[in-house]
């Protein structure tokens, strides 16, 4: 049994990483599976090997930080640190898939630093850094820092990785058509990505090395249908006609520019469903759009609650801090200072990524520097609400709905306030925000503590803006949990009677779904309408009206 970075043999629990391929895994091996697709088609027989880190780790987060609270290998394996790579990572591992988000970057240069202690030539090494900054930026693990300071770290790897790794893909960028979104949409923000990618390195390196950095980029179409291949090959032909059009001709022609991921069952069961492929004239409108728009990347699918082992986590947050006490402290906080100033001065942060994995770095600590010395996360929740388009000017239904507002009102000496608040780790944008459209079209003041709330801070909001009820954004288990600790700690502080609303959008368990009854107006945003919504607010109002009094 393979033993992890201080010679602990791994418990049974949350898998580590998926390996693909044909025959039996070796004894001496555990192969396990972090994401059910299949990998890409490939003409080899190497065995690739898919490295999805768990959601703490994939948002720069480590195993100890309160937003890690029942996340922790809940999806794939906690990644900390270059011990923990080692232990997952197979020796003869020679063909890896990283798939992890805002922490792409960090992951592949701990690569290379396992790869230089295993005395590993980096040619040898051969995969792709799935590394879309746009799309992960409105996903649950987006980065602390700015969109545009993510796709500039995502031309940092793609240009360095053509240096270090020529087998690698230094940006997969995956095509996903999901919810409303039509292919042709899909195709056009992976292209949108791409392009960012290089106007990124254009503005940082010269020419030569901006036609190489081209060369690391593919895209991934999710399936290998003749639908597909025919979508491939107008994509790529696309590609060619953008890169002439905005940088000029010598770009080398690659082959292999899109690669197609065998559809699972279940995708095979709805193929005949699917959309034909966009022509050339109707991808290139797509793209047109979005980037006029700035449209934001894939809506995120809905998240399912996963269960995770508390002593598991205990163990991985005691084998951090013994990491922590046996690392070189004065090597850390020198290796963590130059990559602070690297990022400060728009200089490539993979070297000195590499420089801190060496040392012994953290990724929560990587994550942390990187937030300190680049521009914050573009401001998103309530901010981007906009009146419901649900819910007609002067219409009857819209002037019933404000009556009852107004009624539930009656006496204030200011708007009904209702205070939204999304705690947890999970930073994508909450499916209720035209439900609150609706509200804010009626009168009704949003207030909102930011993304990522921990209890403490939604109930210093609760105590600053005295809203009038509480509504809970829950995207998952872990935020569930910590709206019930938010209305624990405003009981403990005394504040009274909070009422609250819970708009859930995730599966959950009846048992727990029973304790969230008990404190809080349960609904499901897939469910509610929203006249329901509104009077669901009314009646809270009415309730804090009557409490107060």
């Amino acid at each position: 049994m393979r033993a992890n970075f201080h010679g602990v043999a791994p418990t049974a629990g949350p898998v580590l990483f998926r390996a693909c391929g044909s025959g039996p895994a070796p004894a001496n091996r555990t192969l396990a599976m972090t994401d059910p697709r299949p990998m890409p088609i490939r003409r080899d027989d190497a065995v690739p090997v898919r490295l999805r880190p768990d959601l703490p780790t994939r948002a720069g987060v480590d195993a100890d930080h309160p937003l890690a609270r029942g996340l922790v290998e809940g999806s794939g394996p906690a990644i900390s640190h270059l011990g923990d790579l080692a232990a997952l990572l197979p020796e003869e591992a020679r063909e890896i898939e990283i798939d992890s988000d805002a922490t792409g970057p960090w992951m592949l240069a701990m690569l290379a630093a396992l790869a230089e202690r295993r005395g590993v030539p980096t040619p040898e090494l051969r995969g792709a850094l799935c590394n879309d900054p746009i799309a992960s930026a409105f996903g649950a693990a987006a980065p602390a820092w700015s969109t545009g300071a993510a796709v500039d770290l995502a031309a940092d790897a793609l240009s360095w990785s053509g240096r270090v790794f020529p087998g690698l893909c230094g940006a997969r960028l995956q095509v996903a058509a999901t919810g409303d979104l039509t292919t042709a949409m899909a195709m056009a923000m992976a292209l949108r990505s791409a392009l960012a990618l290089l106007a990124a390195t254009a503005r940082r390196d010269k020419i030569p090395h901006l036609r190489a950095a081209a060369q690391g980029i593919e895209f991934l179409l999710p399936g290998d249908t003749a639908r597909h291949r025919a979508a491939g090959s107008t994509l790529a032909a696309l590609w060619r006609q953008l890169l002439e059009e905005r940088h000029g001709p010598g770009f080398a022609r690659r082959d292999d520019l899109v690669a197609y991921r065998p559809a699972t069952p279940r995708k095979k069961a709805t193929a005949a469903c699917d959309e034909p492929a966009p022509c050339a004239a109707t991808l290139r409108a797509a793209l047109e759009r979005i980037e006029a728009a700035d449209a934001q990347g894939p809506v995120p699918a809905r998240s399912r609650s996963r269960a995770t082992d508390p002593a598991r986590a205990a163990a991985r947050m005691a084998e951090l801090a013994r990491w922590r006490r046996e690392r070189d402290g004065n090597a850390v906080q020198k290796s963590l200072l130059a990559l602070r100033e690297a990022a400060k001065r728009g200089i490539n942060v993979m070297g000195p990524s590499v420089a801190c994995a060496k040392a012994g770095v953290t990724t929560g600590e990587w994550a942390a520097a990187m937030a300190a010395a680049l521009p914050a996360a573009e401001p998103r929740g309530l901010f981007g609400v906009k009146t419901a388009t649900c819910l007609q000017p002067e219409s009857a239904e819209l002037m019933a709905v404000r009556d009852r507002l107004a009624q539930a009102a009656r006496g204030f000496a200011r708007p009904i306030t209702l205070l939204v608040a999304q705690p947890g780790l999970d930073a994508r944008l909450a499916p209720a925000l035209p439900l609150l459209g609706a509200a804010r079209a009626c009168g009704v003041e949003l207030r909102d503590p930011g993304p990522r709330a921990l209890p403490n801070r939604i109930a210093d909001a609760v105590l600053h803006d005295r809203p009038h009820a509480l509504c809970f954004c829950l995207v998952s288990r872990q935020s569930a949990e910590m709206a019930l600790d938010t209305l624990n700690v405003l009981d403990q502080a005394g504040f009274g009677t909070v009422p609250a609303l819970g708009l859930a959008d995730f599966e959950i368990a009846p048992k727990f779904e029973r304790q969230l009854r008990e404190r809080m107006t349960l609904r499901n945003t897939g469910d509610i309408l929203v006249h329901d919504f509104l009077d669901d607010v009314a009646s809270l109002v009415s309730l804090q009206r009557k409490a107060s009094q």
